[in-house]
């Protein structure tokens, strides 16, 4: 059955937005929302009644649903003042105010996941099964099922992931599939199941929580890891959270890469992207896989030429390779950047990951005054977008407000701490205590940057920078070598590029 209002189509059975015939990307429980208000127009509903009926009862906050009301009328060409569509019913809830008609379609209203989905997609899937509470006290049960939903919401994150919306339906099932099975029954490509149990432990309460990965063709475990928490259930669950995520999302991004590079044959625009993106994880930052990553995502985009992601993504990597000097061709680099940034722009201004790369992109070829309110629509539009965030960082340390940069560079690797990016983001970090004076923060950040990644050569130059500040040229020079060591035409205006005119002409001269 296919929902039509005003210029919209809602197809629950694929999990689609179109406006006419233009799909919109928007998250699964964004999409779960405004398919409840279709089924129910004109109905008010409240706070509460949404939380019981689009996120089945589990612990979420008054953000969190005042934020998936925004993103569901941005998704709509909605918003709060103008009121089109959502309208917001003073002390009583929220009404959806269009005319909804519906039709049958030849496809069955819920087609098999494997019709839909299947292995080797373009779009690498993933099937949450709820976290099993190990014992039946109510407390352990909403603590389980708010983690699930938690994770479920912040994986949206990594690019052309989908999330499997079939989870809820192996709630309370005394059997559950193997992976394999799921693989056989959804189609989907990876599974992650866990428990969570709870006990007392000298008088304070402790949680522990189990979680594994596991590839679904073949069933075998990817990765598993306990986290043991000690704090009361009301406050452990941004932690668990966060201890989850940074161990699991590394994993999962580099399970999918491999899983491309394996396709035999001649790859889709998105399998393309998505070899671009594992290439820069696995290999780090230098002149030949920018350039490999570039001309992957010139071929993505050339295949699809509406597929904002592969353009927004383009933009980034030429738009960094201008900054950074990790681009033969620079000036080719920055006009690139700008052509495919704002084309990018043009094809999705509503997906917080396009704007996230654009708008990078355009702080690094000088434009930060333009990128800054296109990051902080990005963070705005998805809160866990912690590229964005950094983004957001390092446009404020362009247009030379550090203190900031700082702040924002901060909350971006707080919310994804075991990213591939962080070094490059660690160096950043500390290049903005170093234009505050702050070489003690700066060293520290320097070098905390530099156990995150032995490959980068970004945090190895600021290192070098705040020890010649601080006199220890001896030191200088020895983190200077090994900046070398890994890049050995490491040159003077990547270094500029890095620490500036000032410390890098001096830097040099050691």
């Amino acid at each position: 059955m296919t929902l039509r209002f005003d210029d919209f189509e809602l197809d629950p059975a694929r999990y689609e937005l179109r406006r006419l015939g233009e799909l919109r990307r928007v998250e699964p429980m964004v999409f779960d929302l405004i398919e409840h208000f279709a089924h129910h127009p004109d109905r008010v509903f409240s706070r509460d009644e949404l939380i019981e009926a689009v996120w089945a009862g589990r612990i979420v906050s008054d953000a969190t649903v005042g934020s998936c009301i925004k993103q569901a009328r941005r998704a709509l060409g909605d918003s709060g003042t103008t009121q089109s569509l959502i309208k917001t019913v003073r002390s009583r809830g929220f009404r959806f105010t269009a005319k909804v008609t519906d039709s049958d379609d030849e496809t069955p209203t819920r087609p098999s996941p494997v019709a839909t989905a299947p292995a080797g997609s373009d779009y690498p899937s993933l099937l949450i099964l709820p976290l099993h509470a190990l014992a039946d006290t109510p407390e352990l049960v909403r603590f389980a099922d708010a983690l699930t939903g938690e994770l479920n919401s912040i994986l949206t994150r990594i690019p052309l992931l989908r999330l499997s919306a079939r989870g809820g339906y192996y709630v309370d099932r005394s059997v559950t599939p193997t992976a394999r099975g799921f693989y056989e029954a959804l189609g989907v490509d990876y599974v992650l199941e866990g428990s969570v149990q709870a006990w007392p432990d000298n008088g304070a309460e402790r949680v522990r929580i189990t979680v594994h990965l596991a590839d679904a063709k073949s069933g075998f475990r990817l990765w598993a890891e306990t986290f043991t928490l000690a704090a009361p259930f009301c406050e452990v669950l941004n932690a668990a959270v966060l201890a989850i995520i940074a161990k699991l999302e590394p994993q999962l991004n580099r399970a999918i890469y491999r899983t491309v590079c394996t396709i035999d044959g001649e790859h889709s625009a998105r399998q393309l992207y998505l070899q671009a993106s594992g290439i820069l994880a696995m290999q780090g930052w230098h002149h030949e896989s920018f350039s490999v990553a570039a001309n992957l995502l010139r071929r993505s985009w050339q295949l699809e030429p509406g597929f904002a992601l592969a353009a927004a993504y383009l933009s980034l990597v030429r738009g960094l390779g201008h900054r950074f000097d990790l681009m033969s061709d620079r000036e080719q680099a920055w006009a690139e950047a700008l052509e495919v940034a704002e084309r990018a722009l043009e094809l999705d201004s509503n997906d917080s990951i396009v704007l996230g790369f654009a708008g990078c992109a355009l702080a690094d070829i000088g434009y930060s005054d333009r990128a800054l309110p296109i990051l902080r629509n990005a963070v705005e539009l998805k809160p866990a977008n912690a590229q964005a965030w950094a983004a957001l960082g390092s446009a404020y340390l362009v247009g030379k407000r550090p203190s900031e940069a700082i702040v924002h560079l901060r909350h971006g690797i707080r919310i994804s701490p075991l990213d591939s990016r962080l070094s490059i983001w660690g160096s950043v970090l500390a290049v903005a205590h170093l234009l505050l004076g702050d070489c003690d923060a700066a060293r520290e950040q320097a070098e905390l940057a530099c156990q995150r990644s032995d490959r980068c050569y970004m945090p190895r130059i600021v290192l070098a920078a705040t020890h010649r500040l601080t006199g220890r040229h001896v030191l200088a020079r020895q983190v200077l070598d090994d900046a070398y060591r890994i890049k050995p035409d490491l040159s003077p205006e990547q270094v500029v590029a890095l620490v500036g005119q000032k410390h890098g002409a001096r830097l040099m001269a050691l």
